[in-house]
């Protein structure tokens, strides 16, 4: 293993998305403000480490670009981990360093930050393929015969040293997720399974036991324009939230996770017609639906107070990759605005209801005594940018992650009604924005 390097990086905080990504709002004056005033608070964090966060995101999408997603990645790379406290950025890399993280370091000098590039076994690309080969070899089989089969989650180690796993277990039943059919389940210990699943893999595995995760199926009644994080019901009036606005095949949208619906028609709180997905926009594999609205339009704010507060809500300026390290805050209608929560893995592929999500970001909280609750699917996922004036668009509500945690008394939309998570997985933005064609609307 090489020793590690350490230099300092100085760049100014950069625009990450195309032109082709968003469409800048015009002000419309008194509209925003009638919804509510805004604030920069953001709860338990400190502004100098958002501050730095946002620098050392941005030197790390230098390195990666911005074209792809938190999922797919080629040549010697193999992940990155942001450390905002001390102003840290470690690199991951097989292989000599190409010229364009040295031409990051050459940049450096003057910020105070550290970045660090240290030698990985494998890149993030041969990882993705063993991923993608696990789950091959185990596709259809029981998890009696073949226990890699009982897996939920797949995640690239961000050091380039291999997979962890997470799958269902008989041995330990709070870990096991209703619905989850036998077939899915082992009784096997962590060490036999990562023996099981590395075979298949082909590189080396760590394994723990995890509930799949749970889909969160919550503000009360918006208007147009419509903002992230509002009260949604569908026609099987399922209880979700609104993500981000923007447009797509033409027409002005909301995103919705496609668990909580792909069809019919969706209403706002107050069981007021909003709009339903455009035929065929949808994609289950990324969690997504686009629902066109009938009458008024998306606006290019959300929702960023308590699950009760009518208006509160924040702009967005641009959308960014997800990074290992980065805190985020989810705004969902159930629960409302949680900060200080921690990204674990980013690109993971995880099943929710039997189906495998991709570009998966799993984060848990770390200042907040909760991260989600059934009722926040849909809802967005934001992070500070140079300043928490303007937010950056970080993804979508997809569901739980990690244990189940006692909601707060009064802290969620329908008390004793619903389930309450420490941690949330949500599908990055890089995934609506570079593969399926979504323009983010924002105030950039």
């Amino acid at each position: 293993m090489r020793a590690l390097r350490l230099v300092t990086v100085t760049i100014a905080v950069v625009g990450l998305a195309s032109s082709t990504a968003t469409t800048a709002f015009a002000d419309p004056g008194g509209a925003a403000d009638a919804k509510s005033s805004a604030s920069t608070a953001v709860q338990g964090i400190d502004a100098a480490t958002l501050e730095r966060q946002a620098k050392l995101d941005a030197l790390a999408d230098l390195i990666t670009g911005t074209a792809g997603t938190e999922e797919r990645h080629s040549g010697g790379y193999a992940g990155v981990v942001v450390d905002a406290e001390h102003g840290v950025l470690s690199v991951y890399w097989k292989g000599a360093v190409p010229q364009q993280v040295r031409d990051v370091q050459a940049e450096a000098k003057t910020a105070g930050l550290a970045v660090t590039v240290t030698d990985a076994k494998y890149s993030a690309e041969e990882l993705e393929a063993a991923r993608a080969n696990l789950e091959k070899a185990v596709e259809g089989k029981p998890a009696a015969d073949v226990p890699a089969a009982a897996w939920n989650s797949i995640a690239v180690e961000p050091d380039g040293s291999g997979l962890f796993v997470t799958y269902n277990s008989s041995a330990a039943p709070q870990a096991r997720s209703a619905g989850v059919s036998a077939a899915q389940v082992t009784a096997v210990a962590p060490d036999a399974f990562a023996s099981n699943a590395q075979v298949l893999a082909g590189v080396p595995v760590r394994a723990a036991v995890a509930a799949e995760q749970t889909p969160l199926y919550g503000r009360a009644a918006d208007s147009s324009p419509y903002y992230g994080g509002a009260r949604i019901y569908n026609s099987d009036a399922k209880f979700c939230s609104t993500g981000f606005g923007g447009r797509y095949a033409g027409s002005d949208v909301l995103l919705g996770a496609s668990h909580c619906g792909t069809s019919g028609n969706f209403y706002n709180g107050a069981y007021n017609l909003l709009g339903a997905p455009i035929s065929g926009g949808y994609n289950l594999g990324y969690d997504v639906t686009f629902v066109r609205i009938f009458v008024g339009s998306a606006g290019a704010n959300y929702y960023d107070g308590a699950w009760n507060d009518p208006g509160y809500n924040k702009r967005i300026e641009t959308w960014t990759l997800n990074h290992v390290g980065d805190s985020v805050c989810t705004s969902g209608a159930m629960s409302g605005i949680h900060c200080g929560i921690k990204v674990k893995y980013a690109g993971v592929d995880s099943i929710i209801e039997g189906i495998t999500r991709h570009n998966v970001v799993q984060a848990l909280r770390t200042t907040t005594n909760m991260a989600s609750a059934k009722g926040d699917s849909g809802g967005p996922v934001v992070a500070c940018g140079a300043t928490c004036d303007m937010m950056q668009a970080r993804g979508i509500i997809s569901g739980s992650y990690g244990n189940w945690v006692v909601c707060p008394v009064a802290g969620v939309g329908t008390a004793g009604s619903t389930e309450c998570f420490e941690g949330v997985s949500y599908i990055g933005m890089s995934a609506f924005v570079n593969n399926l064609g979504f323009t983010l609307f924002t105030w950039g």
